[in-house]
């Protein structure tokens, strides 16, 4: 017999989420580096086991997170992915990537070879 099929979180539509974190062992200050993140999740609790896995798995502390609608002053820009793809490879990269260094360009790289072999092409 099967069951009756009632609303899940998976039946949610995914809604856009930002996370700020902070990575102490940057080298970018003394207080080390912060950064903005977006992602989807369906709800709330999917939201936050994503934080704080990626949180855990990158030794980064989360500064706070919330859906995108209601950021304010955040919501009107894009930022770039939790996990990020690789332009050039198409490889995942976890974390900061590095960005072009062509001011009109925003893509990400897993690696300065990546945008180096991009910036060729340019």
């Amino acid at each position: 017999m099967k069951a009756k099929k009632t609303a899940s979180d998976s039946d949610l539509p995914a809604e856009k989420w930002l996370v700020a974190f902070r990575n102490p062992s940057s080298k970018k200050g003394p207080a080390g580096s912060t950064m903005v993140r977006q992602f989807f999740a369906p709800g709330y609790y999917e939201a936050y086991d994503t934080v704080l896995s990626h949180a855990e798995k990158m030794k980064l502390e989360v500064l706070w997170f919330r859906e995108k609608r209601n950021c304010g002053q955040y919501m009107n820009r894009n930022y770039p992915s939790l996990e990020g793809k690789c332009t050039w490879c198409n490889r995942k990269f976890d974390g900061e990537g590095v960005p072009c260094s062509h001011e009109a360009c925003e893509f990400d790289f897993c690696s300065r070879e990546c945008m180096m072999e991009h910036a060729k092409k340019h």
